[in-house]
């Protein structure tokens, strides 16, 4: 293999090896990137809040319930028992009871609404739960695939490095600097294949003597136009 079909070779290593540890990093960023995972996680608990809210509410609103009859089943006992003869007492009793039992319709209708409030934070809270549960089902499948990924990216990146220091080993010293100096100035693509006598990466045609020197000499041959070290495959 000549010199500069090794350089060549590195080229498209490097290339490779760039292009890999770039989808890498993006894999990084997505194992990181919990953004849906935490908007389903703090949904569901909002609604949690919400439902433990309404249940307490409707709990509450059964011991107001429950003690109200319990005084209106009293005033009923002593006004019905005969232990009260006067008739203001008497009076004031019934008087009592009837207010008790209008509270009562009021707080039976209360109950409903809460009741159905809560029921409907129930059925939230459900949704809730169950896109949490496949969010993160998904999430932990995506995860896998792209730790998958990951794995067989960086063994492959770990080749590839290996080759590139084998090959750039048996290059000239020198020659291999002209490479790396080459390299930074052109956006890591100091070769150019030369095809149908013009340069791949510039598209400017060479002369006859750029042509001439690239089939004949082993030497390096630069593009007239931009300066990459070109070769003919």
């Amino acid at each position: 293999m000549s010199d500069v079909l090794a350089l060549y070779r590195i080229q498209q290593l490097e290339l490779e090896i760039i292009e890999q540890t770039k989808r890498i990093k993006a894999i990084d960023l997505q194992l990181e990137d919990n953004a849906g995972l935490h908007e389903a996680e703090a949904a569901f608990e909002a609604a949690k809040v919400a439902f433990d809210e309404a249940i307490k509410r409707a709990n509450e609103m059964n011991l107001e319930i429950a003690t109200l009859i319990d005084k209106k089943q009293n005033s009923e006992t002593r006004l019905y028992s005969g232990e009260v003869t006067n008739p203001k007492e008497m009076q004031d009793l019934q008087m009592e009871i009837e207010s008790l039992a209008r509270r009562n319709d009021v707080l039976d209708d209360e109950l409903l609404r809460i009741i159905s409030h809560r029921d409907g934070c129930q059925a939230t809270l459900n949704e809730c739960e169950s896109a949490l549960n496949d969010i993160g089902e998904e999430r932990k499948e995506e995860n896998k695939n792209l730790l998958k990924e990951k794995k067989s990216l960086s063994s492959a990146v770990r080749k590839q490095l290996s080759q590139r220091k084998a090959a750039a080993a048996e290059l000239p010293a020198d020659l291999f600097k002209t490479y790396n100096v080459l390299r930074v100035k052109k956006a890591n693509r100091p070769v150019s294949v030369l095809r149908d006598d013009a340069c791949t990466i510039c598209g400017i045609e060479q002369n006859s003597t750029v042509i001439t020197a690239i089939n004949r000499s082993s030497d390096l041959v630069n593009c007239q136009s931009c300066g990459r070290i070109l070769i003919k495959l």
